[in-house]
């Protein structure tokens, strides 16, 4: 059974600065959305990525907050090695 990863992009301190934030389940992504808002950072909704690019949950440590450039290199290699 595949596992299906919840992204939520941050706006950082500056209007340039974007992170990504993964997350194992859409409770954990909700909640990381509250904490944002309280420190008044803006977020999307959270974003599932498909099972089909499950191998995503291997590539990104739970724990490490991404810059969204290198997270969308690792989508496009992830996306690109199921061709």
């Amino acid at each position: 059974m595949s596992k299906k990863l919840y992204l939520v992009i941050q706006q950082g301190g500056y209007s340039t600065e974007m992170y990504v934030h993964p997350h194992n389940s859409l409770k954990e992504a909700k909640a990381d959305i509250k904490s944002c808002g309280k420190a008044s950072y803006n977020t999307t909704e959270p974003i599932e990525i498909p099972e089909s690019l499950s191998g995503l949950i291997t590539a990104m440590n739970k724990d490490t907050e991404g810059d969204l450039w290198v997270l969308l290199e690792t989508v496009a290699r992830a996306a690109a090695e199921l061709v």
